[in-house]
């Protein structure tokens, strides 16, 4: 039997060795994603609601200012150029269903604040899961989260939830159609803690779906907007854009 010639046993074995060292280049070198492309100097997005303005953005910058990002687990907050109601950019909070997994944007008032507007848009692209909920607006004093509006994931339907003084809940069905996934729509939403007379509103894609003075809470002024959940495993998947936060 003929012999292999040695040069070519050597250039097989420097041919394998170049090889590898590509492959192992591009698995450990790889950078980061690239960065959501935005258009950085967009002005920021208004309103007509009274108030002084708190925040407004559009996400543009192509960081999450001037909200506060508070996630743990496998939830996320970012920026993303996969979906925008304007323009190329919007936050998207990401949240599963596993144990720890958190997201959410929110945002101070100044202390003492009697009323608050919060106004946005919002594309659900994924709901959580049944007896659950995707929330939009959370209005706060201190610790407790006195009003909400949210897509209840079993029908999809909108939702108000406001806390009363002694904790328990009051729900109000706000729209006995379905708000589908995969759509833009905007949400906005005036709270003016007044214990037992605290006024609020409620506007979805611009028409007035519910407004009363009539609620009764344990609070007399507000602390925060928050944009997602403060509880852990609030699945689902949100694209925000153009949200204005304005305080009285």
């Amino acid at each position: 039997m003929q012999k292999p010639k040695v040069a070519s046993v050597r250039h097989a074995l420097a041919l394998l060795i170049s090889v590898t060292t590509l492959l192992t280049t591009a698995l450990f070198t790889a950078g980061p994603a690239t960065a959501a492309t935005c258009l950085a100097d967009s002005p920021p997005p208004d309103n007509s609601y009274p108030g002084t303005v708190v925040a407004a953005t559009g996400f543009e910058s192509g960081d999450l200012s001037p909200f506060k990002v508070t996630t743990s687990g496998t939830g996320t907050a970012s920026v993303s150029d996969a979906q925008a109601q304007a323009e190329l950019c919007s936050a998207l909070l990401h949240v599963t269903s596993d144990s720890g997994s958190l997201a959410n944007l929110s945002v101070p008032v100044p202390s003492g604040t009697p009323s608050a507007y919060a106004d946005g848009w919002f594309n659900i692209a994924t709901a959580g899961v049944l007896g659950n909920n995707v929330p939009y607006f959370r209005f706060f004093s201190g610790s407790t989260r006195i009003a909400d509006v949210y897509r209840y994931n079993n029908n999809g339907q909108l939702w108000l939830r406001v806390t009363s003084p002694s904790g328990t809940f009051v729900y109000t069905r706000l729209t006995p159609y379905s708000i589908p996934l995969n759509s833009w729509h905007r949400v906005s939403m005036h709270v003016a803690p007044n214990g037992p007379a605290t006024d609020i509103q409620v506007w979805f894609d611009g028409t007035l779906l519910y407004s009363s003075n009539a609620n009764s809470t344990a609070a007399t002024s507000l602390s925060k907007v928050q944009i997602g959940a403060e509880h852990m495993r609030q699945m689902g998947d949100s694209y925000i854009d153009n949200v204005v936060i304005k305080a009285e």
